[in-house]
């Protein structure tokens, strides 16, 4: 089995509502083994136990686990998409099988994959496809392909490794899904950022820094010594402490303020560099070094006891505390230590990094130290129930685990975070306590504010070792977006099997004399405020892209070929207004004829199907068939052209909207009342060289959409007089050098 071509598609498709990779398979029609085959149920679920989650909804289930579906075959390309589906699943996606409702478009001989990040479908594609060969093989080592052996778990541990270079971190991709259940366009942008909204709503977020977080905030929370100055100058409680720049004055620091001492990089994150329960100088030196590779300058402080705990401050409220726990392992009289950290390792939830819930706990340095100090090795068996810690800081970012206490901190305890996050003006803010009780006032138990971090992590939040996990990431949203503020601007697709593009231009012109900064895509140009944005034809998910990230646009408008989305998808989740032009005859505003084929067909219900607002289609034309099935989310409005509504007997028993092209002039209807009338004499007049055909039906979709999208009648009619569908002019050095080389004599 092999795939021949991959193709990724950017928002809604042919294949479904979501992104997907289409696969082309040279495996054609079913699986050559029934459900009735135990033996490969098993070693599918052997090597992807989690396969069955996922089959539930789309038919897969019979096939997955046998019983109902026995004596039916099973399509491969279908056995692939489940595959592909759960290897990205396991390295930390959430997908489902597109096939849950109609997917008539993937054939016996293609697949359509979901995806998160499109680079890691694709490797999922390809491990699938081997481990599908491998299990057809008659010898199941065996990838069929190439006569190899297929070793399936060293391969998973490659794509595992692949993918978690490629993918967000987990707290990311969560921002991400949160932002779109609220309906909140969410991309990524480049590296760690996104980009939340469109245009000009849009905000960026890098892990918790966002648009809103001050640059000079940000640097005085980077700097513990100039935060502490200022929470002492607001009478915060903070440790004693003093900043150093050499070993010496790290000792003598230490010395006057009383072993033992913490010390740790007045620049660093993350728990780096940073040494806890230093008893004598020859300590505070080592400490000292280790803390200098990752800052210039070095704090020496108290020891505060008490356990560590991370406040989380959303826009002037806390809405999350934990108390972190370091890293460490549990005795059971039975495994070494090494083998107790291999089993906590064990533990799914845990990875490399910030790519899972929580990270792996390394044996390092750090650990063989506190191993040492307990008197035992890494080989050591300790007693049932005996902790071993091997991490002095709780940092989760360092194997430390957390549990949830919002609803026990103490109301002094909450007034300080705000007040400290407000202090430093950051906007998401972690603040670190130590205190004996968090449930009890810090001003009374002797606790104090460890440190302010203005990109604090949210796994310890989302995900706690014990106690509720807490929804952080609304209030972030709330935050970012609030009632009075929209995330997406308004969006216009004119699709049609003719020449769209005098209708799009006409609209953004229409919106660009009412005030607006429009972002227009047509053949494959981009075009913002009237400039255009560079010299390169892009395909459409980059256009609409292109539009939707600029900082500048408020209102966008997309000429879209069914073409182009036969090829690409539509490169959008959504519009307000959508517009299908000459559906039925393939012919343009005076552009020929042509019959529309059943991709095309399919291709404009996708658009349909993705508007959420009002339809604009032709009332006589062929396409329109299937149209208003697929309007789901949308109001369907009936275009007229050519008729003379004056005399149009039927017009009286008519429901719904409709829009009229009578005589010289656009007239909007509700049913039989009249809303709206255009005049488009000047329009016409001014251009008798242009057919008048092609002007006036151009001038009805762009007039019917910007009546939509809330422009009154004598706006429009204003903005058709001044309108020219004339070419632009070439600039005059263009006409010089075409110029100069006429000019040239012959060779």
């Amino acid at each position: 089995m092999k795939i021949t071509a991959t193709s990724i598609f950017v928002g809604p498709s042919i294949y479904s509502q979501r992104p997907v990779v289409h696969c082309t398979l040279d495996a054609a029609g079913q699986l050559p083994w029934r459900p009735s085959d135990s033996g490969l149920r098993d070693n599918l679920f052997g090597r992807l136990p989690g396969l069955r989650a996922h089959s539930e909804l789309c038919g897969a289930r019979k096939f997955l686990e046998g019983g109902e579906g026995e004596g039916e075959a099973f399509p491969i390309s279908h056995l692939f998409e489940h595959i592909s589906i759960e290897l990205q699943n396991l390295a930390g996606a959430d997908l489902s099988c597109v096939r849950v409702g109609a997917a008539d478009q993937i054939g016996p001989n293609s697949a359509a994959v979901p995806y998160e990040e499109p680079e890691v479908c694709i490797e999922a594609a390809r491990l699938a496809c081997d481990l599908i060969a491998s299990l057809t093989s008659a010898d199941p080592q065996s990838t069929g392909a190439d006569g190899q052996k297929f070793d399936f778990e060293g391969r998973f541990t490659e794509f595992a490794r692949f993918a978690a270079a490629t993918m967000l971190p987990v707290q990311d991709r969560a921002l991400i899904r949160a932002a779109r259940a609220l309906d909140i366009p969410a991309r990524r942008l480049v590296g760690r950022t996104i980009a939340l909204g469109d245009g000009r709503y849009q905000q960026r977020l890098s892990a918790t820094k966002t648009s809103l977080t001050n640059v000079v905030s940000n640097d005085l929370a980077a700097n513990k010594d100039y935060s502490r100055r200022v929470f002492m100058d607001l009478g915060l409680p903070i440790p004693r402490y003093e900043r150093v720049y050499t070993g010496r004055e790290a000792g003598d620091a230490a010395r006057r303020i009383g072993f033992p001492v913490v010390v740790k990089p007045n620049n660093g994150s993350m728990g780096s560099g940073v040494s806890v329960g230093m008893k004598n100088r020859r300590a505070v030196a080592a400490a000292f070094k280790r803390a200098r590779e990752f800052s210039r300058s070095v704090l020496v402080e108290e020891v505060v006891e008490g356990a560590d705990y991370r406040m989380l401050v959303i826009n002037g409220r806390l809405c999350a505390a934990s108390k972190r726990v370091p890293g460490h392992v549990v005795g059971d009289g039975v495994y070494t230590i090494e083998a107790l950290v291999n089993k906590v390792n064990s533990d799914p939830r845990r990875g490399t990094g910030p790519t899972s819930s929580w990270t792996r706990i390394e044996l390092d340095e750090q650990a063989d130290r506190l191993i040492t100090e307990l008197g035992y090795t890494r080989l050591s068996i300790p007693s049932v129930g005996e902790v071993v810690y091997l991490r002095r800081n709780a940092n989760t970012s360092d194997g430390g685990t957390a549990v949830d206490v919002t609803d026990d901190v103490h109301p002094d305890n909450r007034d300080i975070a705000v007040r400290a996050a407000k202090a430093i003006g950051l906007d998401i803010a972690g603040v670190d306590f130590l205190t004996t009780d968090i449930s009890s006032s810090m001003w009374k138990n002797g606790g104090r504010i460890c440190e302010i971090n203005s990109r604090p992590g949210l796994r310890k939040h989302l995900w706690p070792a014990t106690g509720k996990p807490r929804d952080v990431l609304t209030p972030i949203m709330d935050m970012l977006f609030p009632p009075n503020r929209p995330s997406r601007i308004p969006s216009v697709a004119i699709i049609g099997a003719g020449n769209t593009s005098t209708a799009a231009k006409m609209l953004a012109h229409i919106l660009t004399a009412a005030g607006h900064h429009v972002g227009l895509a047509t053949k494959g140009r981009v075009y913002s405020g009237g400039r255009r944005t560079g010299n390169t034809r892009l395909t459409p998910p980059a256009a609409a892209r292109a539009i939707f990230l600029d900082p500048d646009v408020d209102i966008a408008v997309l000429e879209i070929s069914p073409d182009d989305v036969v090829r690409y998808g539509l490169g959008c989740d959504t519009f307000d207004v959508v517009g299908i032009v000459n559906v039925d005859s393939g012919a343009g505003e005076g552009s020929g004829g042509g019959v529309v084929s059943e991709d095309h067909l399919a291709a404009i219900r996708v658009v349909a199907r993705a508007a959420r607002g009002v339809v604009y289609v032709g009332e006589a034309e062929q396409g329109a068939i299937g149209i208003d099935k697929a309007c789901t989310g949308a109001k369907l409005c009936r275009v007229v052209c050519g008729v003379d509504g004056r005399q149009a007997p039927e017009l009286a028993s008519v429901t719904g909207n409709r829009a009229v092209l009578e005589g010289d002039s656009i007239a909007m209807y509700d049913g039989t009342q009249p809303l709206a009338r255009i005049p488009l004499a000047e329009l016409l007049k001014g251009h008798p060289g242009i057919d008048w055909g092609q002007v006036a039906h151009s001038a009805l979709y762009a007039s019917v959409a910007a009546y939509s999208l809330g422009k009154k009648a004598r706006e429009i009619h204003r903005s058709l007089s001044s309108f020219s569908p004339a070419p632009p002019t070439p600039r005059a050095g263009k006409r010089k050098r075409k110029a100069s080389a006429s000019a040239k004599p012959d060779a």
